[in-house]
């Protein structure tokens, strides 16, 4: 009885950490500026952004993507778009900096800024989680 009880626990605390990962992934949204005419994106082309791999959007207006400094949702934008830890997309612009390939991101320290950021900020593109209040701006689906 007891190994059943055990075995019942250990099978409901996994499933409910593998929800509570789902839900973290689901609560992240895209914003961009309102001027932006896309409605959509495709992740690849949404990490490119963030990596200055890409650098306009359809019908030519320039990016500017704004990135959290750090913290939880920082970490899961990079791991779900730019496949890197925090630790790697730093070194990499550390690196594309140093050899002058380019520019990293503005980096912001709340997601409040991250929103007045792309608000104020033509072909400006950003993260931040669905809970946080984002009227100005157009949520973009990630296809």
């Amino acid at each position: 009885m007891k190994k059943t009880i055990a075995l019942l626990m250990t099978v409901i605390f996994s499933l409910s950490m593998f929800t509570s990962l789902f839900a973290q992934a689901d609560e992240l949204l895209i914003i961009a500026n309102s001027g932006v005419s896309q409605t959509e994106i495709a992740g690849k082309d949404l990490g490119n952004m963030f990596l200055g791999k890409k650098n306009s959007w359809e019908g030519g207006q320039k990016v500017v993507p704004v990135t959290l400094d750090s913290g939880s949702t920082h970490d899961s934008f990079l791991k779900a778009f730019i496949k890197k830890s925090s630790s790697q997309f730093s070194t990499f612009w550390k690196q594309a900096v140093f050899t002058g390939q380019g520019i990293p991101p503005k980096s912001v320290s709340s997601e409040a800024d991250v929103v007045k950021f792309v608000s104020e900020n033509a072909g400006a593109v950003g993260y931040i989680l669905a809970s946080t209040p984002h009227d100005g701006v157009k949520v973009l689906t990630v296809k």
